[in-house]
């Protein structure tokens, strides 16, 4: 959902979700009770989703014949980049 590169974070949708208690405030109409939301998770923890297999996934790197150096889908052996 958002990305923070200068604190090398990220929030993903319906993961790591936390409890938040907050207090009535009639003023700002917001109501009390307990709301959950999506905490942030560091960038080393996120995952690839691959293109052919549409799946979060590992990869590894393969040097390609004509010298490039790809990464590979673990799953599938896709080239995630092209």
């Amino acid at each position: 959902m958002r990305i923070f590169p200068g604190r090398n974070r990220a929030v993903v949708e319906r993961i790591n979700m936390i409890k938040r208690h907050t207090r009535p405030n009639p003023q700002q109409n917001i109501k009390g009770g307990v709301v959950e939301r999506e905490a942030s998770i560091d960038l080393s923890n996120l995952m690839v989703v691959c293109g052919e297999c549409d799946q979060p996934t590992r990869s590894r790197h393969k040097t390609l014949n004509d010298g490039r150096k790809v990464r590979i889908c673990h799953r599938c052996e896709g080239v995630i980049d092209k």
